[in-house]
């Protein structure tokens, strides 16, 4: 045989063997594209998301097509073919993985309407397989469509609710409500089973420089994005607060400052008294107040207390509720907060009683506010103490009113021995002046909720007196926060 005999031969053999090859690797795949629904896409919404993975790790993906069915009428959501690496590549497809993900309803693009639904899926690979159409793989499932939001029907709520003051809404909303409670401005207040099961309530805060008209809104919402939305009509009855100058000097920002800029990782020192002060008072002060709302998220769905709240017994109040701080140093007014709790003082290392009974969900060092105690007393209501200089509690512990859990100090940002006391709604301060007058407990609480009164002793007698705003003060601002 000659040598270009045989270089013909061996040429016909190295694309024989390659043919063999690609035919084994192409035509041998027999396994069709995977297609995976990675979330729940069973009953639909608006804002339900379809998400989609499919995938063909042998011969690669050649087309697919996403469709859904809606009364008889069909919308592609997508058609997409790939391309190869040639008839004769063994690789075949350059596509091995594709991953979609959109909610189908949230556009409008198909009509929001009940009905029969189903979604369709599609896709094929590059192997030889079928006359060369390669395997395939379908998927059809039937969904519900869901465009109708819950019922929602408001009880009759307070007729006027006061600028940092609380109060409750009753509503009933219907069964498919997953999510239901009340919205103001960007704070919401959830909602709860009534004790009695007489439909639901939400404790609400309004905020303590609330306009007349801030919208106050009943909401509720199911599992699927539909969302009902009821306003509700309060009367707000404005309060004037306090305006006060408080004097900073280098040496309170080195006694109390500093110390909180070393016990607080995410702090730098900024180099000058003033811009320590600034970055403590501001940008610290809104970090902590958003650490009390994320532990409000822990309020238990019962009421843990039975009696009015108290003031700390024998306490002097230094500083009111919405106190409006100028902070001046060197004569000059370098920030402004507004002081939302009261300051109450007696003697140093005073012992810290509880104001009521309940569960503490918080015992450690919290920047601005020093030593501080966070107790629940259920639906979203939580007591703050702070400035302690020790603890006589811990994380988890049961309380009962008037025990002594910590005693008064200087820690945080605090210019005297005082405790600082503040009552939340789900992470919103509220004045403690209507929780610590026990008719107002009765007519706005108790009364509202078909919740009893407890039976009357004579020590209940004399601590729940209505408590007048003449109590408080002024007195002189000696104090922060």
């Amino acid at each position: 045989m000659s040598k270009k005999s045989l270089v013909i031969l061996a040429f016909i053999v190295l694309i024989s063997t390659y043919l063999v090859v690609v035919g084994l690797t192409r035509w041998g795949d027999i396994t069709p594209p995977e297609i995976v629904i990675t979330q729940p896409f069973e009953q639909v919404g608006p804002k339900t998301p379809l998400s989609i993975r499919i995938s063909d790790p042998g011969t690669g993906l050649r087309h697919i097509t996403i469709r859904i069915v809606h009364n008889l009428k069909t919308y592609v959501l997508a058609e997409q073919s790939f391309t190869s690496h040639g008839l004769l590549s063994p690789e075949g497809g350059k596509r091995r993985d594709y991953e979609f993900t959109v909610a189908p309803y949230a556009d409008n693009t198909i009509p929001r309407k009940p009905g029969e639904a189903k979604l369709i899926i599609t896709a094929r690979d590059y192997s030889w397989r079928n006359l060369l159409e390669g395997n395939g793989q379908r998927i059809a499932q039937d969904f519900t469509p869901k465009f109708t939001p819950p019922r929602l029907e408001l009880f009759s709520p307070p007729s006027s609710i006061t600028q940092g003051g609380s109060g409750v809404i009753r509503y009933r909303a219907s069964p498919d409500a997953v999510v239901h409670g009340v919205q103001i401005n960007s704070a919401f207040f959830p909602g709860y089973l009534m004790p009695n099961d007489a439909g639901m309530f939400a404790l609400i805060a309004l905020p303590y420089n609330a306009p007349s008209n801030i919208p106050i809104h009943l909401t509720a919402s199911d599992a699927v994005g539909n969302k009902a939305i009821l306003d509700i009509d309060l009367r707000v009855k404005k309060k004037k607060w306090r305006t006060r100058r408080i004097r900073i000097s280098d040496r309170f920002i080195q006694k109390a400052v500093m110390p909180i800029i070393a016990q607080t990782p995410e702090l730098v020192d900024q180099g000058t008294n003033l811009d320590n002060f600034v970055m403590v008072n501001n940008r610290l002060r809104q970090l902590n107040n958003q650490t009390i709302r994320e532990y409000s998220k822990e309020s238990q769905p019962l009421f843990l207390w039975k009696k009015a709240f108290r003031q700390l017994p024998g306490s002097k109040v230094e500083a009111s509720f919405a106190d409006h701080r100028l902070y001046v140093y060197k004569k000059k007014v370098v920030d402004t907060q507004d002081h939302l709790g009261f300051d109450l003082a007696v003697t140093k290392h005073y012992p810290v009683q509880t104001s009521n009974d309940g569960v503490v969900v918080f015992a450690n060092y919290l920047g601005i506010y020093g030593n501080t105690i966070l107790i629940d007393h259920g639906y979203g209501l939580q007591t703050l103490y702070a400035h302690l200089s020790s603890f006589a509690v811990k994380t988890g512990d049961s309380v009962t009113i008037g025990q002594v859990i910590a005693h008064s100090g200087t820690t945080g940002l605090a210019a005297g021995d005082h405790l600082h006391f503040s009552i939340m709604l789900h992470g919103e301060q509220v004045n403690p002046t209507e929780w610590w007058d026990a008719k107002w407990i009765q007519t706005r609480i108790r009364d509202a909720l078909d919740i009893p009164a407890p039976p009357i002793t004579v020590p209940e007698q004399e601590t729940e007196q209505p408590i007048s705003d003449k109590a408080f003060g002024p007195g002189p601002p000696t104090t922060t926060p």
